[in-house]
């Protein structure tokens, strides 16, 4: 198993570091390949620019964008991990994705409609957030996750199965809890490999 772990924290320290912590030290133990990304260390520029756009139109590619295609080309499963904000990722995700996930590559358009390419992948998805299960089910927070980017990208591109997991409350609640949500992240990582 080849697994490209895509990692969106600003702060080392953050919750979602240990996240990415567990998720490898899971990995280690399914003798999985490896590789991180993450976004922030890498200065990943989130900018689709003119440059961009007539790079890809011409047949080729820029050569940031060329390097994780072949990341995701060389993986059997995609895991992103991040935090929710203002009910999506953080902006820098959506950036990689209008970036990396382009057309020719990720998707492609025919007589029936979008066609996904990344059939044969995987996608696990490990999100946190600050609202708990129930304020995040009244307002309507997941299943805006689960619609606009989790189906919309994963889903549209063509990963099958994709699985997701929301860490919920982790600024209120216990470190008992936060240890638990741990080694839950682990089992989910360990069953969506399998």
């Amino acid at each position: 198993m080849k697994a490209l772990v895509i990692f969106a924290h600003p702060n080392p320290q953050s919750y979602n570091a240990a996240i990415l912590d567990a998720v490898k030290a899971e990995l280690g133990q399914q003798t999985a390949e490896v590789r991180v990304k993450d976004l922030y260390r890498m200065n990943w520029n989130p900018n689709l620019g003119l440059s961009d756009l007539q790079q890809i139109y011409s047949g080729g590619m820029p050569e940031d964008i060329a390097r994780e295609q072949a990341d995701i080309r060389w993986a059997d499963a995609l895991i992103l991990i991040g935090p929710i904000w203002w009910w999506t990722l953080p902006a820098i995700v959506k950036g990689y994705i209008d970036r990396v996930f382009s057309y020719g590559f990720a998707y492609e358009f025919t007589e029936k409609g979008l066609r996904g390419l990344m059939a044969g992948k995987r996608a696990i998805v490990i999100t946190t957030s600050g609202a708990d299960e129930k304020g995040a089910a009244a307002t309507g927070m997941i299943d805006a996750i689960k619609t606009g980017f989790i189906n919309a990208v994963f889903g549209s591109c063509g990963f099958t199965p994709i699985a997701y997991k929301n860490c919920f409350g982790v600024v209120e609640t216990s470190d008992e809890v936060r240890r638990h949500y741990l080694e839950e992240v682990k089992e989910f990582v360990r069953n969506n490999l399998a």
